[in-house]
Order: C-alpha cells, then structure tokens, then sequence
C-alpha cells in the first residue's frame, strides 16, 4: 500500500512534463471555399501545372475569362491557389494552379467590418490579404475617404471580376450631414458607450456624406450606401447638417471598363472552327504528352497552321493563351 502512494507523485509529474502538442499549420482557405466569376487577368499571369515548382502551362491577354479560384493558402502572397478555367459548354477548360493575388475579386454582397453597422458595399474591389479555413482575409482603401478597410468574408461573398451596381440614393426627405472634424466615433446605438467604429476622412466636411432619419437623446442614427455602407449611431454635436443644393463628389462602386477585344498576329490564313466535341489541349505535337486542358463542344478555336497530324490553335476570344514559348496543339481530326 505504502508502494502506490510513493508512486503516485512520480506518475503526476510525468503527466505534467509531457510536451505539448505543436498546433496544426494552417493551410488557408481549403478546396471547399470557392469563389466563382468573370474577370480581367493580366497579360504576364500564368497558370502552373503544380502547387509548387512546376512549368506554365497556360497564360492571359488581359481578357475577360470564367474561371473558378479555391484552396488558396494562408498566406496568398507565398504559394498559389487552385484555379478553373471555364464555364459550362464553348469553354476552354483548364485546372492548375495560380498566384491567387493576381486575381480580381469584388464584394457580391456587403461584407460586414463590424455586424449590423459597417460593411464593405457590394460591388466594391477588394484586395487578397490571407486566408484561413472557410475565408479570405480581405482589405480595400474607400476612395472618397481614403481609409482602408480589412473584413474576413465567406468565399460565397466574393466575386471574381466586377459587377454592376446601381448607384446609392439617398432617402427622399432625410437629412444629410458631413463630418466636423476629420473622424467620427460610431455607436451600437444612443445611449453611447464604447466605439464600434471609427469613420476617417482627410478633410473635414468631406469625403463622406452621412443621411439620417432619426435622432435620440444627443445621438443622431447616421447612415450610409454605397462602396462604404454604415447603419450606426453618432454624436449629434460630430456632426454638420449638410446646406442644400450643394455637391459632394463620391465615386461610385459600380464604375465599368470597357475592354478591347484582342487581336491574333500571325503570318499567313488563318480559319475558324467551331468544335463538334471535347478537344484535348496539349503544349506539344505528341500524343505522348499529356493534356493540359479541354477545348469543350461547341467552342470556336482560331487554326494558325497544321502539321501533319496535328494543329495548332487558339480559343477565338483569346482569353487563354498558350504560356511564353509555346503553342497549343489539337488533334487535327478532332477538329473535322
């Protein structure tokens, strides 16, 4: 009896002693976060046949092109994310893997900075800062009041490309007001308390039009759409009424670039054809090489030349490219 009382003291300090478990890395966003859509990728961006290393198997022309963007990393900056080109039939399909940092991305839907009271307004283009599982850490600078703006969003929140958005009226018969100094605390609501927020503009008086519909105890409900979406509460003494008849320049989120098409270069005839069945893509004239992607049916490719059993080709819009180097090669009988 006296032996176990002796050693159960030694068995405690063991227990106590033992090291504790390293914490899981964290690898990013996850295969499961997905954002879909249509977008502007830069000539000199490159799709890679591998997560890491690897060789291009496919390039841009600053077109507008479909693509599917998941598992991006924790840290996007330092590895790449899976990619998709393509979208139902008449596509050019191809998966690899890509500097997710090199993609545009735009808020589908407001994008909550604090719950219930300031988002990042839909339609707004934000920059990829991180991820972590389920979410991309996001950020994006207001241009009407210069202040940054960092959310953490659901890939379902997210867009790749821009959207159109209507442009932000303000209520018939509400109030309008600017700010009196150059930052305005926000409030959960009129009894005061903490700041939720603080709103920072450059100049005082501009920047940054507020509405309001309602007023309390010294707190005035101040409200705001757009690429900077607030419902909260402020002091009523932060604030200016705003004279009538007056303007105030903000831009507005939903802004649109029109895009060139681009134009194939080549010496000789070419012809157009529209393919009859999925064609695979190959960055040789070798049956031995493997696929890098499906031209899918009903697509229409540009043929520059054939060679033999072989030729070569670009999708018509030129959304996709072959990689510096290379050409994209079919089976010339697929093509009849």
């Amino acid at each position: 009896m006296r032996s176990n009382l002796l050693l159960a003291p030694l068995a405690l300090a063991l227990v106590l002693a033992a090291p504790a478990l390293p914490a899981a890395p964290d690898e990013g966003a996850g295969v499961d976060c997905v954002v879909k859509g249509k977008g502007v990728i830069e000539k000199g961006v490159f799709i890679y046949s591998t997560k890491e290393g690897g060789t291009p198997i496919a390039g841009f022309a600053t077109q507008e092109v479909n693509l599917e963007l998941s598992d991006v990393p924790a840290d996007p900056s330092a590895g790449r994310a899976k990619v998709k080109t393509g979208k139902g039939s008449g596509s050019v399909r191809i998966e690899g893997w890509i500097d997710a940092t090199k993609i545009p991305l735009s808020a589908r839907q407001d994008i909550a900075i604090v719950p219930t009271h300031v988002w990042i307004g839909r339609g707004e283009q934000v920059k990829l800062k991180g991820a972590s599982s389920g979410k991309l850490h996001i950020q994006t600078t207001i241009s009407a009041t210069q202040q940054t703006l960092k959310a953490k969003a659901s890939c379902s929140e997210l867009t790749v490309g821009r959207i159109k958005v209507d442009e932000f009226q303000i209520p018939s018969g509400a109030k309008k007001y600017v700010l009196k100094k150059t930052s305005l605390d926000l409030y959960d609501d009129a009894s005061g308390g903490s700041s939720i927020f603080t709103v920072e503009v450059p100049n005082a008086e501009a920047g940054v039009l507020l509405y309001s519909t309602e007023a309390k105890g010294g707190y005035t409900r101040v409200q705001h759409g757009g690429a900077f979406v607030v419902d909260a509460w402020a002091k009523t003494a932060d604030l200016k009424l705003f004279p009538k008849g007056e303007m105030l320049d903000q831009l507005g989120a939903g802004s649109m670039v029109s895009i060139s098409p681009a134009k194939l270069k080549v010496d000789g005839s070419t012809k157009e054809v529209k393919v009859s069945k999925d064609v695979s893509i190959r960055l040789s004239a070798n049956e031995s090489v493997k696929p890098i992607g499906v031209i899918e049916d009903g697509a229409d490719v540009i043929v520059v030349d054939t060679v033999g059993e072989w030729s070569r080709v670009f999708p018509k819009g030129l959304e996709i490219i072959p990689p510096d180097g290379k050409d994209f090669w079919v089976k010339a009988s697929d093509l009849k």
